[in-house]
């Protein structure tokens, strides 16, 4: 799908981002950010609006939404930014598998979550299981040999994290009132509003010509 670029898109980008922004900058400890048992990690809300920007906006705008995230991390915790980016762009790759795999079917909201869930779950824990390695490596934190056994206990976390995700974003998209979505050319509507910006450009064209 062709990459979206009407005024409507972009600000309803910026202000999704604008939210991870917020997630990120100003974490508040038992509100948006828990601590778990496991040294470094903590379960947060970042990924509902990622989630929702996926559902909304397509693949690429969630892809975008993850590199602002890597950002508004990276500036003060590079280290972390890389294990946090890392972990929401194998959840997305998840997400993007699960969608390939339920592509032109008929299914229900519920059924579909259920298939975007189990997809974000494992690629999220299997592929941070073996990332956990290479960066806690990568970054001196410990040797390979301690890296492979400490990082199976980050698996039922990342599983966790993965779930929050899916689940809190899509029953947020679902309260999304279907006459917004219309509107806002969210979900299945965008390429219904994309061919409604060509006919406008059509019927505008053909009135300058006129005149």
């Amino acid at each position: 799908m062709k990459l979206r670029t009407d005024s409507k898109s972009i600000a309803l980008l910026a202000i999704f981002t604008s939210i991870i922004i917020a997630l990120e900058i100003f974490p508040i400890i038992g509100l948006t950010d828990f601590y778990t048992p496991v040294p470094n990690f903590t379960i947060d809300w970042t990924g509902i609006p990622i989630m929702i920007i996926f559902l909304g906006l397509g693949i690429t705008f969630s892809t975008i939404s993850i590199g602002v995230m890597w950002v508004s991390i990276a500036y003060r915790n590079f280290n972390g930014a890389a294990f946090k980016f890392l972990a929401e762009l194998l959840t997305l790759l998840g997400l993007v598998v699960a969608k390939l795999i339920i592509r032109d079917r008929e299914l229900d909201w519920k059924l579909r979550t259920g298939i975007y869930l189990v997809s974000a779950c494992v690629f999220r824990s299997i592929g941070m299981y073996f990332g956990n390695i290479f960066l806690f490596t990568l970054f001196g934190y410990m040797p390979i040999d301690i890296a492979i056994g400490f990082s199976v206990i980050y698996i039922p976390w990342n599983v966790l994290q993965a779930a929050i995700n899916v689940i809190g974003g899509t029953l947020l998209y679902q309260m999304i009132p279907e006459n917004l979505a219309m509107q806002a050319g969210l979900g299945k509507y965008r390429t219904i509003s994309e061919h409604k910006y060509e006919e406008i450009s059509a019927d505008e064209l053909e009135s300058t010509s006129n005149e």
